[in-house]
Formats: structure tokens, C-alpha cells, sequence
């Protein structure tokens, strides 16, 4: 059994990535703008009708821009490839999601802007339930994240030598220490709820709140292990140097990303289900509060508060800075 190569370890992620994306991301993607029914179109309430006649060029833009997107993010697979630039993947699969995240809530925007800009005043219910941040975040788990991230950083510093490119564990730790601040505030996050179906609306926005964690969570213990596998490989010497170890640490990461991509699936299915036949919290307002600027079914709870926005600012903004200098 010979040791994984970086190239194969890339090309296995780059193919998982695509199958899930092929089987579930593409579909859930093209389908976003019926989520809620014929009624509405991205959390937008249109009028009877609207998908036989005025939707149809509305619904062709949209679809256009998800078969450029996909477009985009294949021409630059098939340029890592030509190019064998295998170290490129992580950038590929992470700006990928941003290549898509950022035209759609541009793409909704603008819907809210032409289609809804004046949406109905509905009267508002007041919500007695109190959330405490215990009932959402395991502070057991955070302070285990924390000890995994703390103990990798121990086995680089101490055995790892001057070999290591300090770029990726740098990376990886902002990545997972940086989710904790918006499961904060993805706690505190939330919207007014209607006098109609109240109950309903309510556990449907708990639900979106604790899926929303859940996949931080997901994605921070994926990189946790990511974390943890390269500090093993750097440090400890029957991983560096026995290939039964090294890919039984491969499989243990994967495994983690594994159970990330069934947190989303089930997650999208779940609010799928219950939130088809309740009103989008973006269609409407209150007397006393404009409508939402997203549907909560678009976007996670986090973007829709000013605080929210600023630590997402920080967060993907101190990403972005290791990507660019990784290109340098």
C-alpha cells in the first residue's frame, strides 16, 4: 500500500464535492424560487397567475444565471485539471460556494426590489419564549473543538519543525474558532412573527436557527479534522512515514465531511417540509418593522441583523486574505 499523494487526496474531494453537487445541490438550487409554492417567487408573494405569464422571463433569468454559475465553476475545475494545479482544489470547492451564495442573494435582492417593494403590513405576535444559548450551542463540544484545535497547534510547535507551511493551520484555525461568534448571534437572530399560524412560524424559525448551527458546527469539526490529520502528518511519526496510518487519517477526515453533507441534506429537507405552506417571513411586514430583507429560507439567520452581518465581514473577509496570499 503506497502513501496518499496530495494530488490523490484533492482529486477524491474534488469527486465527492461533484457528486453531491450533481445529486442534490443543483436540484435544490433550480427548484429555490418555488420553495413556498406558485404564490411566491424567492420569498417574494406574487400575484395569481404570475408563472404563466410575468414570472416566465423572471424564472428564465434566474435559471439562466444558476447554468452560468455552474458554467463559471466547471471552467475552472477543467483549468485545475488541464493545468494539474491539484493544490488550486480547496480554493475551487470554497469559492465555488461563494460564487453561488453571492449572485442569488443579489439575484433576491433585486426580485424584493421590482417585485416587492411594497409587501403587506400583517399585524405581529409577541414571542414569550426566551432562548438561551445552552439550548442551542453545547459548550462540552465547543471546549473539545477548542482542545483538538489547541492540541494540533502543540504537536506543529513542538514537533513539527520549521518544515511546515504555517499558511494552512493558520487558515484552519480561523476557520473554526471564527464560526463560535455567529452561532451567538445566529441564537439572538430571528424574525416577526405572524397572528396567523403563530406557533407554526415559530418552530419553523427554530428549526432554520438550529440548522443553521448545525451546519457550523459541521463544517468547523470537518476542519477541526482536517486541522488535526495535518498536524499527525507533520509530527507523528508512523503517520509520516506508514501509509496505513496516513490513509486511515484521510478516511477519518472524510468521514467527518461525510456526516457535514448529511447535516445539510436532511437540514434543507426538514425546512423544506415545514416551511411549504407558511408565508415567508420576507413577504411581509409589521407596523412597526419593515419586511425582512431575505426570506429566512434563502439565507442563514446570522445575515439578517447588523452584528451578523459585521462578524461575517470579519470572518470571510480574514479568508479571503490567507486565499490571496496563498496566490501570491
Amino acid at each position: 500500500m503506497s502513501s496518499p499523494t496530495g494530488v490523490e487526496i484533492n482529486i477524491f474531494c474534488i469527486t465527492l464535492i461533484l457528486f453531491f453537487w450533481v445529486f442534490y445541490g443543483f436540484r435544490n438550487i433550480w427548484s429555490l424560487p418555488l420553495r413556498h409554492g406558485d404564490s411566491f417567487f424567492l420569498g417574494v408573494e406574487v400575484s395569481p397567475g404570475f408563472y404563466e405569464g410575468p414570472g416566465i422571463p423572471w424564472l428564465k433569468s434566474y435559471h439562466a444565471m444558476v447554468i452560468v454559475l455552474h458554467f463559471i465553476w466547471a471552467l475552472a475545475l477543467g483549468t485545475i485539471i488541464i493545468l494539474r494545479r491539484w493544490d488550486m482544489a480547496p480554493l475551487w470547492a470554497g469559492g465555488g460556494a461563494m460564487l453561488h451564495v453571492i449572485p442569488l442573494l443579489a439575484f433576491a435582492a433585486w426580485t424584493r426590489h421590482k417585485l416587492g417593494a411594497n409587501p403587506p403590513v400583517r399585524a405581529v405576535a409577541i414571542q414569550l419564549k426566551s432562548r438561551r444559548l445552552g439550548d442551542y450551542i453545547s459548550w462540552p463540544l465547543e471546549a473539545l473543538m477548542a482542545a483538538v484545535v489547541a492540541f494540533s497547534w502543540w504537536l506543529l510547535l513542538r514537533h513539527g519543525g520549521t518544515h511546515i507551511a504555517w499558511r494552512d493551520p493558520l487558515l484552519m484555525t480561523w476557520w473554526v474558532l471564527g464560526y463560535l461568534p455567529g452561532k451567538i448571534i445566529t441564537v439572538r437572530a430571528g424574525s416577526p412573527l405572524p397572528t396567523e399560524r403563530t406557533e407554526e412560524h415559530y418552530q419553523y424559525q427554530d428549526a432554520v436557527r438550529r440548522n443553521a448551527i448545525r451546519v457550523y458546527s459541521g463544517t468547523a469539526w470537518f476542519v477541526a479534522a482536517v486541522l488535526f490529520g495535518y498536524a499527525l502528518l507533520h509530527t507523528w511519526s508512523p503517520a509520516k512515514t506508514v501509509p496505513l496510518w496516513q490513509w486511515l487519517i484521510v478516511g477519518v477526515t472524510m468521514a467527518f465531511w461525510g456526516n457535514y453533507v448529511i447535516y445539510i441534506v436532511r437540514g434543507q429537507r426538514q425546512l423544506a417540509d415545514m416551511g411549504r405552506d407558511l408565508r415567508p417571513s420576507g413577504s411581509w411586514a409589521t407596523p412597526f418593522r419593515r419586511a425582512a430583507g431575505m426570506d429566512s429560507s434563502l439565507i442563514n439567520p446570522v445575515m439578517r441583523s447588523r452584528s451578523g452581518l459585521i462578524w461575517f465581514a470579519i470572518w470571510f473577509g480574514g479568508i479571503l486574505v490567507f486565499i490571496f496570499y496563498s496566490l501570491r
